[in-house]
């Protein structure tokens, strides 16, 4: 298995866990803190992504999941593409 390879797993299993993580929070009651807490591991888990983005990029990789993300007449919404339910 190649670094990079390696470097993929790692962050998606990071980003995995950070969504567990916020999961459990969730079920918490509710306060600014909680609150925030979510949020900045939400923001954590985005920038996780916006790491493997550049990874794709990097290397040539164009798989993007939501091809019609940026068209204002696709009305679909998908989920996420690792099905992280943040």
């Amino acid at each position: 298995m190649t670094d990079r390879e390696q470097l993929i797993i790692a962050i998606k299993t990071l980003r995995r866990d950070i969504d567990e993580d916020i999961q459990r929070l969730k079920v918490l009651q509710a306060s600014r803190e909680i609150s925030l807490s979510v949020t900045k591991l939400q923001e954590g888990v985005m920038w996780l992504g916006m790491e493997l983005k550049r990874i794709a990029d990097a290397c040539g990789v164009l798989n993007n999941p939501y091809p019609d993300s940026k068209n204002p007449a696709n009305t679909t919404i998908n989920p996420t593409a690792d099905g992280l339910k943040l």
